[in-house]
């Protein structure tokens, strides 16, 4: 197949996951024998080729400095950027000629980069882990979910299946219309990340012709068995060692953690020392200010220890360094972190939200806790560390769940998707 695969970011130009497993993805289209090109925009000063791939990087984004400060411009930049954004797609398309476009994040971007995909003669495929295409066609919908139910204490119910009458009338209606000669709109296909995402755009009423729940998926090491710890033991004897590994923004959660550490009881426990690890990128200015202020406040400071992102192939070595992993998003379509800290057996506890629940199940192959609460996640802390049998349960468990979901099985649906597409 000729693949068009379209993304705000790609690498070496990354913010988080999303960016990344594009990359990963359509190297392996490439080493599948797909001819790949990818669009992308010229954000970020480094620049990289990568075997088979014709990287294209020529659309501009609508931000600022960064991604976290807002566009400067006006209005009218606002349009002009967009229609060279348009102009670009379009030239790009007519050199290329795509069997399918891959769609992958395209936030900040204006939604008209959609309704240019939907009009053109190219079948076109959106990867969904997030929710940047919900953003663009129903921003009120996305703006009250996460002001009720991320930051409120409102549930999530997903909304009932649609009944199979109303499938079966619209593919009597585009038949009909290819009858009388006229082209139904060509509305986007999806793959989804998780049943999550699925359910959150069916909520948000955006429809898609055709779609697939495809869970993400990571390239995993089976370790060697020596070197996997003995979890009935703590790694350094009279010190609980957790982590968080994450992007420091708001929506992650490090906060939580670190809220959390201020209510533990080390005698309860019955260590002399418990220490948290803060890994993660750092570049949200404003998130980092309200950080080190609940730091400060939580008057744990010399307990926590702050570094830099470290590459996928150094996180077993982390995970394997510390007890227990914490995960506490307060959203979280599907996490490929939390994949990589099950598989290599770190015992979990994950906040009950999103994609994490398809992931976790509680009690078996992690602990689950409620989103936000510091308390509710300093008793499942507490639980894990004072009983061995349960670091060994979930552990075990944890590595099983997370060899379900590897980058293989996740490729090899994707591109079976691609093909059959009508």
């Amino acid at each position: 197949m000729r693949i068009l695969v379209l993304s705000n970011l790609y690498p070496p130009n990354v913010v988080g996951g999303y960016e990344r497993l594009c990359h990963e993805v359509s190297s392996e289209l490439v080493a599948r024998g797909h001819e790949v090109t990818v669009l992308t925009s010229s954000f970020g000063t480094a620049v990289a080729d990568y075997p088979g791939q014709r990287v294209l990087r020529e659309l501009e984004l609508l931000t600022g400095a960064d991604i976290y400060t807002p566009f400067p411009g006006t209005a009218e930049d606002r349009a002009l950027i967009s229609a060279r954004n348009r102009a670009t797609l379009g030239r790009v398309l007519d050199e290329s000629r795509p069997d399918v476009v891959f769609a992958w994040n395209l936030f900040f971007l204006d939604a008209s980069i959609l309704e240019a995909l939907e009009a053109s003669p190219y079948r076109t495929v959106v990867m969904l882990t997030d929710n940047w295409l919900l953003v663009m066609r129903n921003p009120v919908f996305v703006s009250d979910f996460f002001r009720d139910v991320v930051h409120g204490s409102l549930p999530f119910v997903p909304p009932p299946a649609s009944p199979a009458w109303r499938a079966l009338a619209g593919r009597v209606k585009r038949a009909l219309l290819r009858l009388v000669g006229s082209r139904p709109p060509r509305r986007l296909a999806a793959i989804f990340g998780s049943v999550f995402m699925r359910d959150f755009y069916a909520a948000g009423g955006s429809p898609f012709r055709t779609y697939r729940v495809i869970h993400n998926g990571v390239r995993q090491v089976v370790p060697d068995p020596g070197t996997v710890p003995d979890r009935t033991r703590l790694v350094r004897a009279g010190t609980l060692r957790l982590l968080f590994a994450g992007r420091l923004v708001d929506l992650k959660g490090a906060d939580t953690a670190v809220e959390a550490l201020a209510l533990l009881d080390q005698r309860a426990i019955g260590v002399e020392r418990v220490t948290l690890t803060i890994v993660g990128d750092s570049q949200d200015a404003a998130y980092m200010t309200r950080f080190a202020e609940i730091v400060e406040r939580s008057g744990r400071r010399e307990q926590i220890e702050m570094h830099p992102t470290v590459r996928e192939d150094e996180l077993p070595a982390l995970f394997d360094a510390h007890d227990i992993y914490l995960f506490p998003s307060l959203y979280e379509p599907f996490s490929l972190t939390l994949i990589h800290a099950l598989a290599c057996g770190v015992p979990t506890i994950a906040s009950r939200v999103g994609g994490n629940v398809e992931i976790v199940r509680d009690g078996e192959s992690g602990l689950l806790f409620e989103k936000g609460n510091a308390a509710d996640l300093a008793r499942a802390i507490t639980r894990l560390a004072v009983d061995a049998s349960l670091r060994t349960r979930l552990s075990e468990g944890g590595q099983l769940a997370g060899s379900r979901f590897t980058f293989e099985r996740m490729v090899g649906h994707m591109e079976q998707f691609l093909r059959a597409l009508p």
